[in-house]
């Protein structure tokens, strides 16, 4: 299975957010070319970057779906989801810049980092691998 276009798309996208201070941790489908990203520790969500529609049980905030056309933003069983094509990206970060803003305004940034703490700590980040 090739990701190349994937795989370019999501050093990008990397690149970009750790530029401005984000930690990232990636993680490879097994069964499909998805890539999902964890934004410090999951604090500030998640996004999935794919060639196709993702499966409904997982409820990523950020999507990234390579020629998505559709509406930008979607009430999903109460969760607000948003959607960007692969030109997209440069509108993607600053969105996630946005979220993390955002976060850091209702719970502190003491509060915030606690949560990355607590988050660090989970099996989850036994899967999803740390971006150097």
């Amino acid at each position: 299975m090739k990701r190349n276009q994937e795989i370019k798309v999501s050093n990008k996208v990397i690149k970009n957010l750790k530029d401005k201070g984000f930690i990232v941790h990636k993680y490879f489908a097994k069964t499909t070319k998805s890539i999902y990203l964890k934004l410090d520790y999951g604090v500030c969500c998640g996004i999935r970057i794919s060639d196709h529609n993702g499966k409904k049980k997982y409820k990523y905030k950020f999507n990234l779906i390579k020629q998505y056309q559709g509406p930008k933003q979607v009430i999903d069983k109460g969760y607000l989801r948003n959607f960007y094509n692969y030109n997209d990206t440069k509108e993607l970060i600053e969105d996630v810049q946005i979220e993390k803003e955002n976060k850091i305004t209702k719970y502190g940034l003491c509060n915030y980092q606690e949560y990355m703490n607590a988050n660090s700590k989970s099996r989850l980040y036994r899967t999803f691998k740390k971006v150097a």
